[in-house]
């Protein structure tokens, strides 16, 4: 008997910050990877547009972490650096989203923070 685990690619909740040319910074949008590569949408916000990148495997070129520090807040943001089809290149810059349990001495709640 064969068995076949087949996964369905699932879209995770990231934040764009930035590095494409769009107005609007900071927004909530959708990520996930297909079979042909990553798709990235952000609704239209207001006095934002909106975003929809499909980028194919072919066309990434690197992916490298960096650090951002927006009104004190420590976070690791994704780069990935892509060309489009006119060969020009740029840099989408994303933070996903991560629950993180909380525990320890420090908290008498319990549950998840974001």
């Amino acid at each position: 008997m064969i068995y076949f685990n087949i996964m369905a690619p699932r879209s995770c909740n990231a934040y764009y910050y930035g590095g494409l040319p769009v107005k609007g910074s900071r927004r909530k949008g959708r990520l996930w990877v297909g079979e042909g590569g990553l798709t990235f949408e952000v609704p239209k916000g207001e006095g934002a547009e909106r975003i929809h990148l499909e980028i194919p495997f072919s066309k990434m070129e690197k992916v490298f972490l960096t650090r951002d520090n927006y009104y004190g807040t420590d976070t690791v943001l994704f780069n990935l650096a892509f060309r489009d089809q006119a060969e020009k290149s740029f840099t989408l810059r994303f933070a996903p989203i991560a629950l993180i349990p909380e525990g320890g001495s420090h908290s008498k709640r319990s549950g998840l923070t974001i």
